[in-house]
């Protein structure tokens, strides 16, 4: 059998500083090594070039990527901090490089399967099939408005461009549950075999390519001496923080080949925005000490998204050196010459317009755009303009709350746990101040829906993907009364404070911390007074301090 296909990726593997100062370092007893290496690369590589068969509208993540985050980690890295890595540990870099984006490529039984949730009547090989299908599933219908609109293109006899939206759910999929599915194909492929040794590092392999996708500050949990053989270590966390900032630093128009932009069918926004973005980009510099960006754009929306993109680095940059200075710190300790060093920030003044033939800019750049008065928006929110009348204050709690408990209705009937909804509605004096205060039993709020919904004007928890996840696993079946997540805001129709007590359902007799918040009006800060010292039989109670104007019609409707 032909070597040849070892071409493609072999001379040039042989070409990367880190392969090479390996090398080095196994000559003499660890030749195994290196016949790894050449054997994981040769599988990654071919694997990724399935990547454009589902991905095709989205930014290549195929064999030239990996080879270019494998360089970038060079850049990034200092020639003298290389040669002092260990022999895992620069093992580990290559096979991060490589393995980082095989869960971007499926295996293709599992699209098909995937397919089949378009199926009137699906039939199923196998409860394997099934699983795979009701994983996708679960994705597809916490996206209602995607549903309503393929099912809207095919009634109007529009097959294509529902197979198209089709198609970008599919990506979309692929996308955003890609980390976790390179942990099982390491899982399935490699087990056992990722070696240094007699240490078996395939789940430190692991746990590296999908730290990719997670909290940079997660990184702090991998082990950061972990020993490999007699003097050998591996510092998992400084392999995960270049791992990380050498993937989104892969931002240049290699990454786009102008014959595949001609080429490809691109059809959705959000890929020819991502396309657009990197073509536009025409070289870099990246060093420890500095990370500068060349562009000429196009069009103000195409440097607009760079400079976004610019963003996203620079709070990657500013997160991973926090971390690295805990790892220089600790490697110091550990008597270890390594020292990680990066930019705090991008440097952006070659990032710029494209000139005419008598340079002059075919634009002038502006980063303005419509924003919304914050205080306007919540006052014409608020006023009665948009309710009517300040009454529906408490209509809107007692909404919240017959929502909450119908969602807990639902995690415990499938719990088989038994459970009666609660509400209550207190009207009292306290220390001289009008009490209105709705309790309930229902499902509760943790940290995490207090930061990304209820604070959020206009986002619903009850119109996101979280919520209809959550509705998938429990088979619930109910509409929530809560539409567009500014009901709250009606509270400061008729109070000054709201104060909220709360915890989460988050499984049979299990609960998240409970919560005490007081807000001192729409423009005030959350105050999280931590724990709460209420009894948690009601996981939910709204209590707002109720202003005396309001009062007085309280009164009146007696």
């Amino acid at each position: 059998m032909s070597d040849d296909y070892k071409d493609e990726f072999l001379l040039r593997l042989q070409k990367s500083l880190i392969y090479n100062f390996l090398k080095d370092k196994c000559c003499d007893k660890d030749n195994e090594v290196i016949a790894l290496i050449d054997s994981a690369v040769s599988y990654a590589f071919q694997r990724t070039k399935t990547i454009i068969k589902h991905m095709g509208e989205f930014t290549l993540h195929d064999g030239d990527h990996l080879f270019r985050v494998l360089s970038l980690m060079e850049k990034l890295l200092s020639g003298n901090t290389i040669k002092n890595l260990s022999s895992p540990e620069l093992m580990l870099l290559i096979l991060g490089a490589f393995f980082h984006d095989i869960g971007m490529s499926p295996d293709e039984k599992n699209v098909l399967a995937w397919k089949k949730v378009w199926n009137k009547s699906p039939e199923y090989e196998n409860e394997e099939e099934q699983k795979t299908c009701n994983e996708f599933k679960r994705f597809y219908t916490a996206r209602p408005d995607q549903h309503e609109i393929i099912t809207r293109l095919i009634e109007q006899g529009k097959n294509s461009n529902a197979d198209t939206l089709k198609s970008y759910l599919i990506t979309d999929f692929i996308r955003q549950t890609h980390a976790e599915r390179a942990r099982e194909i390491i899982d399935r492929d490699w087990n056992g075999k990722i070696v240094f040794r007699d240490t078996d590092l395939t789940v430190e392999l692991a746990q590296i390519c999908f730290s990719h996708n997670e909290d940079a500050l997660s990184l702090l949990d991998l082990d950061k001496n972990l020993l490999c053989c007699t003097s050998n270590y591996a510092c998992l966390p400084l392999i995960g923080v270049i791992l990380r900032l050498s993937d989104i630093l892969d931002f240049d128009a290699k990454r786009t080949p102008p014959i595949l932009f001609s080429h490809l069918y691109v059809r959705h926004p959000v890929s020819l925005s991502e396309w657009s973005k990197h073509r536009a980009v025409e070289a870099w510099e990246i060093s420890p000490d500095l990370i500068q960006f060349n562009a000429k754009c196009k069009h103000p929306a195409i440097e607009a998204s760079i400079h976004s993109f610019c963003d996203l680095i620079d709070h990657e940059l500013s997160v991973c050196n926090n971390i690295s200075s805990a790892l220089n710190e600790f490697n110091k300790g550990c008597g270890r010459d390594i020292m990680l060093k990066f930019p705090f920030k991008v440097n952006r003044e070659k990032i710029r317009t494209e000139t005419d033939i008598k340079n002059k800019p075919k634009y002038i750049y502006r980063d303005t755009q419509f924003n919304l008065s914050k205080k306007q928006v919540i006052d014409l929110l608020m006023g009665t303009k948009l309710y009517g009348n300040p009454d529906v204050a408490l209509r809107e709690l007692l909404q919240n709350s017959i929502d909450a408990c119908l969602l807990r209705e639902a995690q415990e009937k499938k719990w088989g746990i038994s459970y009666q909804p609660e509400i209550t509605v207190k009207y009292y004096v306290e220390s001289d101040e009008i009490i209105l205060e709705v309790s309930d039993n229902g499902t509760g709020m943790d940290q995490y829906i207090i930061d990304n919904y209820y604070s959020k004007v206009g986002s619903s928890f009850y119109k996101s993907t979280d919520f209809y996840n959550l509705k998938s696993e429990t088979n619930a079946d109910f509409t929530p009364t809560s539409r567009f997540g500014i009901g709250i805001l009606s509270c400061f129709m008729v109070a000054d404070t709201l104060m909220v007590d709360t915890k989460r359902v988050l499984a049979p007799y299990k609960s998240s911390e409970s919560l005490s918040i007081t807000v001192e009006g729409q423009e005030s800060i959350f105050w999280n007074k931590g724990s709460s010292k209420q009894s948690f039989e009601v996981f939910r109670r709204v209590g707002a301090a109720v202003n005396a104007t309001f009062y007085t019609q309280f009164l009146d409707l007696d």
